[in-house]
Order: structure tokens, then C-alpha cells, then sequence
């Protein structure tokens, strides 16, 4: 069972390791290329679409994160567990406390400025969760041996 538990949660990480690196290397750079006069719809469009596809994969990782910490009771897969819960509380915090409040921001109309902290902020998550990503793969291995 801890294989199956490691095993998911490293492929949600990785899923959105992956998307996140979509949006920041294309997704966020390209809102500069946006016309201003159909922005507003393109960000409202974009905050409902990405919604879809991130909510879900991000509860899954949290709470296949809380079942590892359930199976995998040694002392040393207690540290990654909590290397793995800070990397996620500064995804998290990141996501609510300054992307959200940007992207509420920009639903108001074309800011350059504001794109550029968006990209320029987005590197918090970007970093922490490819971190995840490694953790990750150190749980299925500790799921292994």
C-alpha cells in the first residue's frame, strides 16, 4: 500500500511540476501579447480554466502528503515528509497570499507591471514545486526499500 500512496502522489507532483512550468516559461510571459481590450475576458477565461485543472491534482498531493505521513513512520522519512509540508504550505501560501491577489488585480484590466510580478513571484512556486517533484521520488524509493 505505501508503494501505491508513494507512487500516486509522485505522479500528481509531477503533473503539476510540469504545469507549472507550462505557465511559467509560456503561459504567464505570453499575457504581455494579450491585446488590452480583450484581456479582461482572457483572464477571467484563464482563472476559471486553470481552476479546472489545478484544484483537484493540488488536494490530491496534500492528501496522499498526509497519507505517507500515515505509512511511512521512520525517522528519516519523517524529515522529508516535513521538507515535503514546508515546500507545500510555501506552494500554497504562494498561490493565495500573492498570485491570486494579483490575478484578482489583473481581472480589472491590463498592467504590465503586474504581469511581470506575476512572473517574477510565479518563481516561488515554480522552484518549491519542482523541490516536490525530488521529494517525491525520494518517498517512492523509501516506499521500495
Amino acid at each position: 500500500m505505501e508503494l501505491y500512496i508513494a507512487t500516486a502522489h509522485a505522479v500528481v507532483t509531477w503533473y503539476l511540476v510540469g504545469l507549472i512550468w507550462v505557465i511559467q516559461r509560456v503561459h504567464y510571459p505570453l499575457m504581455h501579447f494579450v491585446d488590452s481590450p480583450q484581456f479582461v475576458e482572457f483572464e477571467k477565461k484563464h482563472t476559471a480554466s486553470i481552476g479546472q485543472i489545478v484544484a483537484a491534482p493540488m488536494l490530491f498531493e496534500a492528501l496522499t502528503l498526509a497519507s505517507l505521513c500515515i505509512v511511512q513512520t521512520g525517522w528519516a522519512e519523517r524529515g522529508w515528509q516535513s521538507l515535503g509540508w514546508l515546500l507545500l504550505v510555501i506552494i500554497w501560501g504562494s498561490t493565495f497570499f500573492v498570485q491570486v491577489p494579483i490575478h484578482n488585480a489583473l481581472v480589472r484590466g491590463k498592467d504590465t507591471s503586474l504581469i511581470d510580478r506575476l512572473v517574477y513571484t510565479n518563481w516561488i512556486r515554480t522552484v518549491a514545486w519542482t523541490m516536490r517533484g525530488a521529494v517525491a521520488l525520494i518517498y517512492v524509493r523509501n516506499a521500495m526499500f
